[in-house]
């Protein structure tokens, strides 16, 4: 990388002589009467009662650019890479000046004159960008309050001086000294504060330095949150911090000077030595019965633990016992069913069996009378009486039993 370099050298006072000029070498030749001409190498020149005085070169490369100030009071920005001589007719001051490099999340806030009229304007020139100023151009210089080096959470006004602002979120540390509470106790109150740059002009036209303005009223949110509890209720509430709604004063402030505060984190207290001792009493005695109320919680646990296993190993052996019954039972009522089964289809073979006898009966009873019939009927035919051969084919009585009644009488005789 080239930053250019100034040769200077030693003028020569010549009147009679040659002088040579290399190539890339310039000088400024004057007479007798002081009037100067310039002359460019590779050349040799005869110089007659003259005054030879070489040329200092300047260069810059593309991350530089040469600010020329011109005898007649005028500036010029040449952007490199470039070459130019100091030529002292026309040259009071060569130099060579870095280009300001942006990246994408940084911006610069320019001033510009109006030659003609004089007025000023300001415009932004954002990145990611390399931007060489103008001779009419200025940058606006911040002054902030910036982190001490040896201490990250203390804050020391007019210590952080830029030009390229930032524009993406950022956050700082910040601890409040001196806060007290309800009853006169004085803690330390440790903070983180997230914000975001959203308008440029509201900041430049609202604030000099915000984040001054950050810290006074991030201070007077939490005095007006602690003033109001006591010390150990600061302790149970303290976590209350973290929550935006307690910050209205920075809320309000960030918002008015184009800012947005997207977080702050509360990242715990300090408090004297005396108190912290007494908290660290109390915080010990509280670790002791918490620690014993968890033991007796542990064994009660335990014991539960015991009582459920036991009625679930019992309510487990009824259960199987009640399902080893329900299955001699099953075996008994599948066993019952098979039988009445076979018991049901020897009753339905019977049936049947008997079914067909009595059919086989009714039919053999009807061929008979059916045969009884034909022979009474042939009989008939051969002019038979039948009645007398009815009472002739009948068997004797053995008995003769006559009933009679007399008239109007409830007595029965009865002969045999």
């Amino acid at each position: 990388m080239s930053f250019g370099r100034d040769i200077d050298f030693k003028m020569h006072k010549v009147f009679i002589g040659w002088e040579t000029l290399d190539m890339n070498e310039q000088a400024v030749v004057y007479n007798n009467d002081g009037e100067g001409r310039v002359e460019e190498g590779p050349k040799r020149l005869f110089l007659f009662r003259e005054k030879f005085v070489p040329l200092s070169r300047y260069t810059a490369d593309q991350n530089h650019y040469l600010q020329v100030k011109y005898r007649n009071g005028t500036i010029e920005h040449i952007r490199g890479p470039c070459l130019i001589y100091k030529n002292p007719l026309e040259h009071d001051s060569i130099k060579l000046e870095n280009n300001i490099s942006l990246d994408a999340n940084e911006v610069l806030v320019i001033y510009q004159r109006d030659e003609t009229t004089g007025a000023v304007r300001r415009y932004l020139q954002h990145g990611p960008t390399m931007f060489i100023p103008q001779a009419n151009e200025w940058l606006h210089k911040f002054c902030w309050h910036g982190v001490d080096p040896n201490n990250k959470t203390r804050l020391l006004p007019h210590s952080n001086t830029f030009s390229k602002l930032k524009v993406i979120p950022d956050q700082f540390y910040y601890n409040v000294d001196e806060v007290r509470t309800a009853d006169d106790a004085l803690i330390r109150v440790k903070l983180m504060i997230f914000y975001e740059l959203t308008d440029i002009e509201q900041m430049l036209n609202s604030t000099q330095d915000p984040i001054a303005d950050f810290v006074n009223c991030v201070c007077a949110d939490v005095i007006a949150f602690s003033s109001k509890l006591t010390y150990m209720e600061f302790i149970e509430l303290s976590g209350e911090l973290n929550n935006l709604t307690n910050y209205p004063q920075l809320k309000a402030r960030s918002k008015a000077i184009g800012y947005e505060i997207s977080k702050v984190v509360f990242r715990g207290y300090y408090a004297s030595e005396k108190l912290q001792k007494l908290h660290d009493n109390a915080i010990a005695a509280r670790t002791k019965l918490k620690m014993a109320f968890e033991r007796e919680e542990q064994e009660q646990l335990l014991t539960d633990m015991k009582l459920n296993a036991d009625t679930e190993r019992i309510s487990t052996e009824q259960k199987m016992e009640l399902e080893s019954i329900n299955h001699i039972h099953e075996m008994e009522r599948k066993e019952q069913e098979h039988s009445l089964g076979i018991e049901m289809k020897q009753f339905q073979g019977e049936m049947s069996r008997l079914e067909q006898d009595q059919k086989a009966t009714i039919q053999m009873k009807g061929e008979m009378n059916k045969q009884k019939v034909e022979h009474y009927t042939n009989l008939k035919t051969m002019g038979v009486d039948l009645t007398e051969f009815v009472k002739q084919q009948a068997a004797r009585p053995q008995k003769l039993i006559h009933v009679s009644a007399e008239n109007n009488a409830a007595n029965l005789h009865l002969h045999q």
